[in-house]
């Protein structure tokens, strides 16, 4: 009895002391909250699927499949996430039930067929969101499976970088209107690396096409979405099973993984121009400039007359897109408030065919508003006099000599401002731009509002100075765009040195537009970079074999380009005076020589011009540069575009 009343104590004293250390702790931490776990960064875990994920001879009417998880899901964006193949009219809906997904059928499913449902990125965990990535369910409503695959990556056909959520659309006998009037045969989505992989299909040559499907109808609709083809056939040989890296689920944020994944095709996705023609709009922009804006490019125009101006003196410009016509009137004498055209071209009819079309057209001078009197927003006095002649009148007869409530700053601000020169409404503005770091490649360039009637380069001075301050002329010759009235560009004759300073001085009236408006003069001061840490970049070009192809340097986001070159024949070309970054370089087959990548056509499968990645010897396409590096990459044009 003694021992049990002494073991009863010792444990009575270990709880006292347990309790008073517990209290202590608790006392002492009064300024921190209870610690948290670590942060929840693993994406729930399927337990089990009913009926399992093998199953055959699944009810064509009424089925329902369970997704049980190990944790509480929540669904988001289904609507656009959760793809079936084959695609259905009426969508099936997904719900959640405890730790479930219940995806319930509304429409009845086609026997012998088999089904594979696509969730994306629609299943996370309730508590941090960590998402449930790029899961397939599949199964059969007949006794076997169909279990063939074919894989692929989706890009912009400009920018080169993967397009994430893009609907790959496969037709097994499709006809050339398919993609826009019938629903595909098998359907997947490209995951945030543009990857694909379509499952659950048959050995038979599939007609492969990718959309960007705004309007979640599984159809391509033209001039409205992105859309590209595969431009061959493709019949799968791949089976799925264990192990494949095609089928596996991937962690987005695993970029090697994510990129070692096998891709038996590249897309290249781009938005159509419209091609029913039609005029869509026309206009007087000023006195002497007006435009017509159609739907389509390259209008086919028959006639084009404005009455009392002959031909000769209508000077005429389509932008770079081809759809839009601006025309200024070259004459000196006072051009009509209204002008009257008439127009002939082709028009696209209700059956597609161009058919002749004639219009005429009123053009009304634009009214300037700044010269009515009394007629800006506030003034309540509108008695049809300026604001200035009120104020004057208001103020004739008061001194304000001796006034001691005057702002004598404000009076002074007054006179600075009275003092300054009225900008001269007859002059011709004009933008300069000039970057000492392309200025040896792209030049000095000089682009105008208006056409120009006169430009007199050869008044122009271009100097240099020494580091000991000798100065001389500068060779330098211009250059009128070919594509662009409106652009000059000045190139030297001679080679730019680093240390020397040089000067443009553009002289008054050198210039003289349309308008007869003349331009004020212009200096401007640069000097080729001289910084230790600067880099640069040689390629070394190979294989033009007489094409054209434009080489842009351009940024990680492939949204800017640095320099580029217009490249003919096989060559060094440089690109120096690099921060340390990283780049890539653009490279585009410019077939037709218009100085830029051209779209296709998706329903006569037509390619848009190609533009490719130059890959380094380890196959990325990202050059890391680092300060005072000078970097020489050889480029086999044959080779990156085979």
């Amino acid at each position: 009895m003694k021992k049990l009343t002494n073991i009863l104590r010792a444990v009575a004293l270990l709880c006292a002391a347990g309790f008073y250390i517990s209290y202590s702790q608790s006392c002492a931490n009064t300024s921190k909250g209870p610690q948290g776990g670590p942060k929840d960064t693993i994406p729930p875990v399927i337990v089990s699927t009913v009926p399992d994920s093998v199953r055959t001879n699944f009810p064509t009417q009424k089925g329902k499949i369970y997704l049980n998880f190990n944790e509480y899901v929540q669904l988001k964006n289904q609507a656009t996430e959760i793809v079936v193949s084959p695609p259905m009219i009426k969508r099936p809906t997904a719900k959640i039930k405890k730790k479930s997904v219940v995806i319930t059928f509304n429409d009845t499913l086609k026997r012998d067929r088999t089904y594979s449902i696509y969730f994306g990125e629609s299943i996370s965990d309730v508590n941090e969101g960590n998402p449930f990535n790029n899961y397939v369910y599949t199964f059969s409503t007949g006794s076997s499976k169909d279990s063939l695959l074919i894989s692929g990556t989706v890009m912009d056909y400009q920018t080169l970088l993967p397009k994430k959520g893009v609907l790959i659309s496969l037709y097994q006998n499709p006809r050339d209107s398919s993609v826009v009037l019938d629903l595909p045969d098998a359907v997947s989505k490209t995951d945030e690396w543009g990857y694909f992989c379509v499952r659950a299909l048959k050995g038979v040559p599939y007609t492969i096409y990718a959309v960007e499907d705004k309007n979640n109808n599984y159809l391509y609709d033209k001039g409205v979405e992105f859309g590209g083809f595969c431009d061959t056939l493709i019949t799968p040989t791949i089976a799925e099973k264990k192990g494949l890296l095609q089928t596996k689920m991937m962690d987005m944020k695993d970029t090697v993984a994510c990129l070692s994944r096998p891709s038996q095709t590249d897309i290249y996705i781009f938005k159509e121009r419209p091609d029913r023609q039609y005029l869509t709009n026309s206009g007087r922009v000023s006195e002497r400039e007006c435009f017509l804006k159609f739907n389509a490019a390259n209008p086919q125009i028959d006639t084009f007359l404005i009455k009392g101006v002959y031909s000769d003196k209508i000077i005429r410009q389509f932008n770079a897109e081809g759809d839009s016509l601006s025309f200024w009137i070259n004459e000196r004498k006072s051009v009509p408030d209204t002008l009257f055209m008439r127009l002939c071209y082709q028009k696209t009819d209700s059956t597609g065919k161009l058919v002749p079309e004639s219009r005429s057209i009123k053009l009304v001078k634009p009214f300037d508003k700044s010269k009515i009197k009394g007629n800006k927003k506030g003034d309540e006095n509108n008695t049809g006099l300026t604001n200035a002649y009120v104020q004057n009148l208001s103020s004739a007869g008061k001194s304000t000599k001796n006034n001691p409530y005057k702002n004598n700053k404000n009076e002074e601000k007054e006179k600075d401002e009275v003092k300054q020169p009225k900008e001269r409404e007859d002059l011709l503005k004009f933008t300069l731009t000039l970057d000492a770091k392309n200025v040896e490649n792209m030049g000095i360039e000089l682009t105008f509002p208006t056409p120009l009637i006169k430009a007199n380069f050869d008044s122009l001075f271009f100097t240099t100075a020494t580091p000991r301050k000798v100065v001389s002329n500068f060779k330098f010759h211009a250059v009128k765009d070919s594509t662009n009235i409106l652009r000059y560009t000045i190139y030297a004759d001679e080679p730019y040195k680093v240390g020397n300073d040089y000067v443009v001085r553009i002289p008054a009236g050198i210039f003289k537009d349309v308008n007869g408006f003349t331009n004020d003069s212009l200096r401007r001061n640069f000097s080729l970079p001289n910084d230790d840490n600067l880099s640069s970049i040689t390629l070394q070009i190979n294989n033009t074999k007489g094409k054209r192809y434009i080489v842009e340097l351009v940024n990680e986001k492939r949204d800017k380009t640095y320099l580029k070159y217009i490249v003919t024949r096989d060559g060094e070309y440089k690109f120096p005076y690099l921060n340390a970054g990283n780049y890539s370089f653009r490279i585009t087959e410019d077939k037709n020589g218009n100085g830029k990548l051209d779209v296709g056509n998706v329903l006569k499968r037509i390619p848009p011009e190609k533009a490719r990645l130059l890959k380094l010897s380890d196959r990325k396409t990202l050059i890391t540069l680092r300060q005072q590096t000078d970097l020489t990459q050889s480029v086999d044009l044959k080779k990156l575009f085979e």
